[in-house]
Formats: C-alpha cells, sequence, structure tokens
C-alpha cells in the first residue's frame, strides 16, 4: 500500500491560512510599522504566506488602495477568500493581470494578447541581459514609445541573436489574414467553414498580438526615453508572495507601482524558484528593482505544513542527496487504492504532481477508469472529492492532504516544491506506463 490512512483527528483538521495561532517571530513581522518595506523568507510550510496575509489586514485599514500579487490563478482563488474571511477587501491578480492592466491603461493601441509565447521566446523577453538592447532601442528615438518599438528590439538580429524570438516578432507584426483580405465585399467569405478566424490553428494565429511579457519592457523604454514617463497605477500597498519567479523588469514595474510612502511586502524562497522563462538573481537584487534597498527581513524558522518525513525527504530534494527510489506501480494498482481512499476518507484532497503535461492528462485518462480524476492546468483545484492531476507551477503555494509526485524529468527545486505540498503524505511513484519515458531520478 502506497499510502497509509490519516487518523481521525487529521480529518476533522481544518487547515487555513487565517484560523492559525501566530509564533513571535510571525506576529512580529506583521506587526512592524507601515511605510517599510518587509522581505519574508523561509523554508516551503514555514508560514510566509501566513505572515503576508495577516500583514496586509493588519495595514489595510490604513491603505486606500491595497493589491497582492501572485504567480497562478490557484493562489488567486485561495487568498481572495482568505482576505475576505479577515474582513479585508484587497484586490488579488496575478503578475499577468497586474501588468495587463498597467499596461492598457498607459499605452494606447495595443493588439489583443497572445494565448502564450513560445517558452525560449517568454526567456529572451524576461532575461536581464535584454537590458542593454532595450536602451539602444530608447536612444535611437526620441518618439513616443509605442508597440512598434517592440518590432525593432525584436526583429533586430544585432540585437537579439534567437531565431524563434525573430520568427514569433515577425508573424506578431503582420497582419491577420481577415485585415489583409479586408477590401472582400462578401465578409461571409472571411470566415472559415468551422465558423472560426480564418487564422485559427494556423502559424499566423498569433498574428497582430502582444504577449504579456512585452508591457514591462514597454514601461522600461518609456522610462528611458520621455521626459515625462508614464507612471503606472498607484498603491498603498502592495504584496508579493512567491516573488523569486519574477523576473528583473517585471519586479521594477512593480516598485513603481508603489505609491510614494506605501508599504511593501514580499514573501519568498530561492529554493521553489522552478520558472526555467525567468532568471533570480538573488533577494539583493530583487529588492533594488523593487525600489526597497532598505528594508527589513526575517527568517521564519518553524515549519508547520509538512510532517517531519515530508521534511526529510524535501531537504533530500532540496539539497541534491540520494533520494528513495521511486515506487513502481500501475495505473490500475494506484487507480484501486486511491479509489479506496477517496471512498473511506471523504474530506481528502489528492494531488498527483508531474512534470509535464503530457504527463498528467495520461495518468488522469488512465486513472479514470477507477477513481473520479481531473486534470488541473488552470488553478481550478478543489478542495476535496476527485484525484486532481497536475503540475509543478500550478501547486506554488497550495497544499493538498496527500501529493503522489511522479519525478520522472523533475528537476531538484520542482521536487522540493512539489513534495513541501504534502500536509500528512508525500510519496515518489513510477510507472512505465504513464506517457513519459522510463522513470530516471531527478537531475541534480
Amino acid at each position: 500500500m502506497l499510502l497509509s490512512r490519516r487518523t481521525v483527528e487529521e480529518r476533522r483538521r481544518t487547515p487555513s491560512l487565517v484560523d492559525v495561532t501566530l509564533d513571535p517571530a510571525q506576529a512580529a513581522a506583521i506587526r512592524k510599522p507601515a511605510g517599510r518595506a518587509l522581505l519574508v523568507l523561509g523554508e516551503a510550510g514555514h508560514g510566509k504566506t501566513t505572515v503576508l496575509v495577516h500583514r496586509v489586514a493588519h495595514l489595510w485599514r490604513t491603505a486606500k488602495r491595497a493589491l497582492v500579487l501572485v504567480p497562478t490563478e490557484g493562489l488567486v482563488r485561495l487568498l481572495w477568500p482568505l482576505m475576505r474571511k479577515l474582513g479585508v477587501d484587497v484586490d488579488v491578480w496575478t503578475f499577468d493581470a497586474f501588468a495587463r492592466h498597467q499596461a492598457r491603461r498607459s499605452f494606447r493601441r495595443l493588439p489583443p494578447e497572445s494565448e502564450s509565447a513560445p517558452p525560449r521566446v517568454m526567456r529572451t523577453k524576461r532575461s536581464p541581459k535584454l537590458r542593454a538592447a532595450i536602451a539602444e532601442i530608447a536612444a535611437r528615438s526620441t518618439k513616443r514609445v509605442s508597440r512598434r518599438d517592440l518590432f525593432h528590439l525584436f526583429g533586430d538580429r544585432a540585437l537579439v541573436d534567437d531565431e524563434e524570438t525573430l520568427e514569433w516578432t515577425r508573424v506578431q507584426f503582420s497582419k491577420t489574414t481577415e485585415r489583409a483580405w479586408s477590401h472582400v465585399v462578401d465578409k461571409k467569405r472571411l470566415v472559415a467553414v468551422d465558423g472560426r478566424a480564418l487564422d485559427d490553428g494556423t502559424a499566423t494565429a498569433h498574428a497582430t498580438t502582444i504577449d504579456v511579457e512585452d508591457y514591462p519592457i514597454l514601461f522600461e523604454l518609456d522610462r528611458l526615453r520621455a521626459e515625462r514617463p508614464k507612471e503606472p497605477s498607484k498603491f498603498d500597498l502592495i504584496a508579493v508572495d512567491e516573488a523569486q519567479e519574477l523576473a528583473p523588469l517585471e519586479l521594477r514595474l512593480i516598485g513603481r507601482s508603489l505609491a510614494r510612502g506605501g508599504t511593501l511586502v514580499v514573501a519568498g524562497d530561492a529554493d521553489q524558484h522552478t520558472d526555467a522563462t525567468s532568471t533570480f538573481l538573488g533577494w539583493d537584487a530583487a529588492m533594488k528593482e523593487l525600489g526597497a534597498e532598505d528594508h527589513d527581513a526575517v527568517t521564519l524558522d518553524i515549519g508547520y505544513r509538512c510532517p517531519p518525513d515530508v521534511v526529510a525527504l524535501a531537504h533530500l530534494a532540496r539539497s541534491g542527496g540520494p533520494l528513495p527510489a521511486a515506487t513502481p506501480t500501475s495505473i490500475a494498482e494506484l487507480g484501486k487504492e486511491l479509489a479506496a481512499l477517496v471512498e473511506d476518507d471523504t474530506s481528502a484532497s489528492v494531488a498527483i504532481v508531474c512534470a509535464r503535461p503530457l504527463t498528467a492528462r495520461a495518468i488522469a485518462a488512465g486513472l479514470a477508469r477507477h477513481v473520479p480524476a481531473r486534470v488541473v492546468f488552470d488553478g481550478k483545484f478543489l478542495p476535496r472529492g476527485p484525484v486532481q492531476v497536475t503540475i509543478v507551477s500550478e501547486v506554488k503555494g497550495l497544499e493538498f492532504d496527500y501529493v503522489l509526485i511522479v519525478p520522472a524529468g523533475m528537476e531538484r527545486n520542482a521536487l522540493y516544491v512539489a513534495v513541501t505540498r504534502a500536509r500528512d503524505q508525500a510519496v515518489l511513484v513510477s510507472s512505465g506506463e504513464w506517457g513519459d519515458s522510463s522513470p530516471r531520478p531527478p537531475s541534480p
């Protein structure tokens, strides 16, 4: 048997970031005076988000406008009702939603957003090395910054030596088929037989679009070029969770959005940096980008979420030490065990965390013959019920009673994040039939 059953006391537990007894270090951090930036560090499960939420609640009534920024929709769905439970009316956004709001408020005639740039393009646009090229483009003209500057930046081989980015940019600045053929009188001829736009599903599907990664770049170009740079919408209180996942220019945009005399709260853990498209340069650099070189810092030393055996496994994952072998099992065996578990423990939350979406889909399809199972790639996790199959980036900041991890292809930091989502038990599992190549240990 892979999973042990929870005790009656464990089943009655109602985990919450709100209904907790704060330890002295947490309480002291929460009650620090307003107006000074606070950096909250600590291992996974040590209460960083708890401090962030309670500090926002502590300061909210003195702030005209407050904002909490998180990396995933799953964290938005978790924190928004918790803030309401504390009596706090504050916006909780992903960074993408925040950047979109700021850019479309400040820059005119921006086109629709692409659904998602390729990872390599995202990595290029979020790289700290891009700053020299941005400065050069800013210096080339005195005209008002516009989307066209992005073409000069990412369409110039001398500035951006990456074929995929150059091609992506070429298509983004091309006309849609409908626009190219707008002279056709019979508009019905500009719609595919299935009713979709002519570019849908083709190589030009992202024609005349902008990427969410472009928004901080537009603000930086404008800051460097304009005599009076555009000011993003201001907030008196900004809290940033999982800040290690943000790129330097993204942090700078957040810092510029803090009102004069406002309060900044930043929480994170460098060991939980898993976004391969961003570069984390350390906390000193991050706080400098945020405009908060002078700040208070607190490191939380007491863990609350994970039991000792889960903590031990997490430390092995983080340190690069030898890991226990993943337990081999078939989809059928796993499905039958999980079916018995959720029937016996109806309040349990069970997550299976994979490295790749393809693996997650294959597992969910196989399990569905034995137990209710669902794939979650949009943050819409349920507190209990069906087995939820997902990938590491979706579970940042979240927690589940049981976590099963398919370690094939998973980097050490990602494995550390996956393991520390478990409130009761974390298990490494493997099977050759799960849509991945033969299971292999995580890379060091």
